[in-house]
């Protein structure tokens, strides 16, 4: 058998690599070949291949294949030898023993790899009900939610994204419990209903890829569902995660139907004052009070040692009255509304608050505000 033998150059085996870091586990006591990504030669070029059993990521580059092959490699020593390396061509080498030689300039350094044998196996995207959606539009709209999320709650299904598309309305819905963030789009021509929850870690990958790789907003990905995974596809490269299990909460019944008061206010200084005044609210369970006054917004936050007032012009004319949130979730939606103005919508200052942009008809912020201090 001919050893597996190829060039790269180092730019591009960094970003290669940079693609697929993130479902290769660190997890303290995981298999160790867990902790390795696979590399195999394809007619395609350099396959790079990532799994922690809950998402996995393919990923090609081009090299020069001398002779073919495959190997796990372990992430961390390769990355930290590949950045580095003072030259720009590497050239790898692996032996029937799974040993990696890296070569660069005078530079050669052996890392242990373990057979590809060793490595899950990764299913491929399910295309039979897949659809196409513009990657653009979905990292939007994962963007304005997926803040919303829990980060590691019991409740596993709050630890992910509602993926619903119904009566020819496609939604994204996030919510930790006491807040929730819903986008939709109409028209989007997806033949089948489905609701499923995908986890907020390959979101977020997903967003930061299209961030890196996406420049045209015409570009589509294609989204592939079966009964347990979800896969999304670009080009060569494919991301797959499992879905989460559980009931969503019933998000619809949290909306209000009808507001007693509005409020239009600049987004960006509402954003400055709110951070202002959380870094004077208590660390812990901090709250930041708003009082409303005819066209006046007062923003007020306090702790042990510290004061906070600041004070606004909003377009308000109901009658006035105090509420009061967690200065977090007002930031959170603020910094990604994506909208010079935003309109709360309130009811008492014990329900939930409505949020809308203005520039965005089809997004959605509900807010739980805090018990009175």
């Amino acid at each position: 058998m001919m050893n597996m033998k190829i060039t790269s150059n180092k730019e591009s085996l960094i970003k290669g690599i940079q693609v697929i870091q993130s479902a290769v586990t660190s997890k303290a006591g995981a298999l160790p070949v867990l902790q390795n990504f696979l590399i195999e030669t394809d007619e395609n070029g350099l396959k790079l291949v990532s799994t922690d059993l809950e998402m996995a990521i393919k990923h090609f580059i081009k090299v020069d294949i001398k002779n073919d092959g495959s190997v796990t490699i372990p992430m961390k020593k390769f990355v930290d030898v590949v950045q580095n390396l003072d030259k720009e061509e590497v050239n790898i080498f692996v032996d029937e023993a799974s040993k990696i030689a890296i070569n660069s300039g005078k530079a050669k350094i052996k890392i242990g790899g373990l057979p590809k044998s060793d490595y899950p196996l990764i299913p491929d995207i399910e295309e039979k009900d897949s659809f196409k959606i513009k990657a653009l539009d979905i990292m939007n709209m994962i963007e304005k939610t997926v803040f919303s999320s829990a980060a590691d709650d019991e409740r596993h299904f709050l630890n992910g994204l509602l993926w619903k598309n119904e009566k020819g309305v496609f939604s994204i819905v996030a919510t930790d419990g006491r807040r929730l963030a819903v986008t939709w789009k109409e028209g989007l021509k997806i033949k089948k209903d489905f609701k499923v929850i995908i986890p907020s870690k390959i979101m977020n990958e997903l967003v930061k890829f299209i961030k890196t790789n996406v420049k045209d907003e015409k570009e589509e990905m294609t989204v592939g569902l079966s009964t347990n995974q979800v896969g999304f596809k670009f080009g060569k490269t494919v991301f797959i995660s499992r879905l989460i299990e559980g009931n969503f909460p019933a998000y619809e019944q949290i909306i209000p139907k009808t507001t007693e008061f509005k409020a239009e206010v600049n987004a960006e200084k509402l954003l400055a004052a709110t951070k202002r005044a959380a870094i004077c609210s208590n660390d812990r369970g901090g709250a930041v009070k708003y009082t409303l006054k005819k066209n006046v917004l007062i923003v007020n936050a306090s702790s042990q040692t510290m004061d906070f007032e600041d004070e606004l012009d909003i377009d308000f004319s109901g009658k006035e009255f105090q509420i009061s949130y967690n200065p977090k979730f007002i930031t959170d939606i603020l910094k990604n509304v994506g909208s010079k103005k935003v309109t709360f919508e309130f009811t008492g200052p014990a329900t939930p608050s409505i949020v809308k942009s203005a520039a965005d008809a089809e997004l959605l912020y509900i807010v739980m505000p805090l018990r009175a201090q």
